[in-house]
């Protein structure tokens, strides 16, 4: 049975799981990997290519406003404001508009979690409760938009590492949360007086993950959070182990008896 079929049939068909258990530990591992790759295109790679539709250069033109540090002098073509009553961000470079000195400001943006506030001069910065004066002539850096438009091959190099990095950690995570499904699933088995060992519980596991991560995945695109979404996620991976081993039970009772032929029993009693 190929991986893809597995996939539809242990969301629907607790019977299969029976079948599952014959299945080799090395295609358990990559029925896991795999099911982690859909999952993880669908939660961080679609996201991120609907987030930066136009391409990464495009959405720096459209975004990012002109700008040149040069000389300790910063230029910026556009004033940028922002201002959610926690954080500010006020970036106005006229030479004929300076900022006050930090000791001046820190009273009025005592209530805000994160501030930035640049003019042609300077930086001032808020972040962990602390606010921070910086001089561009003190930092040796020359710096424009042209600069930053050089470094998109770099950055895409650098998001690709970071996807695969995250590819890796979650797949790890994954492995790791069915410890969880089967340790639980040990203690059903045990209440049901069915015996299975730690190893078929965690391959049940590993197959129960199907249905609630495309549940989680759905949810990842809805505009608000559901709380406690966590225990609704591995309940019902238990849920489904539960199912599955009342099924492995009730096909072992339904399995026919064997009878000897009288010859046989004498041939035994001999």
């Amino acid at each position: 049975m190929n991986i893809f079929k597995e996939m539809g049939l242990a969301v629907y068909s607790f019977k299969s799981y029976k079948e599952f258990l014959n299945n080799r530990k090395s295609k358990v591992f990559l029925f896991g990997v795999v099911l982690m790759l859909f999952y993880f295109l669908l939660t961080m790679v679609v996201p991120f290519f609907q987030m930066n539709g136009l391409g990464l250069s495009s959405a720096i033109q459209e975004v990012v406003p002109d700008f040149e540090l040069k000389d300790g002098v910063l230029w910026v073509d556009d004033v940028i404001e922002l201002d959610d009553g926690d954080t500010c961000i006020w970036i106005d470079t006229n030479p004929d508009e300076v900022f006050y000195e930090v000791e001046d400001l820190a009273s009025y943006y005592y209530s805000y979690s994160q501030v930035l506030l640049m003019d042609s001069e300077k930086m001032i910065v808020k972040s962990n409760g602390a606010m921070q004066q910086y001089y561009f002539d003190e930092l040796d850096l020359e710096y424009s938009k042209a600069d930053l438009m050089a470094l998109v091959p770099s950055i895409y190099v650098i998001i690709v590492i970071f996807m695969i990095i995250a590819y890796i950690f979650m797949t790890g995570l994954f492995f790791f949360g069915v410890l969880f499904v089967a340790l639980i699933g040990m203690i059903v088995a045990s209440c049901m007086k069915y015996q299975l060992t730690f190893g078929q519980l965690y391959l049940l596991g590993v197959y129960s993950r199907v249905l609630p991560l495309a549940i989680k995945a759905a949810v990842s695109f809805l505009p608000f959070n559901i709380p406690y979404f966590w225990v609704i996620n591995f309940g019902l991976s238990i849920f489904i182990l539960v199912r599955a081993i009342q099924h492995l039970k009730e096909s072992m009772l339904q399995q026919p008896l064997e009878f000897h032929s009288s010859n046989d029993t004498v041939d035994w009693m001999r």
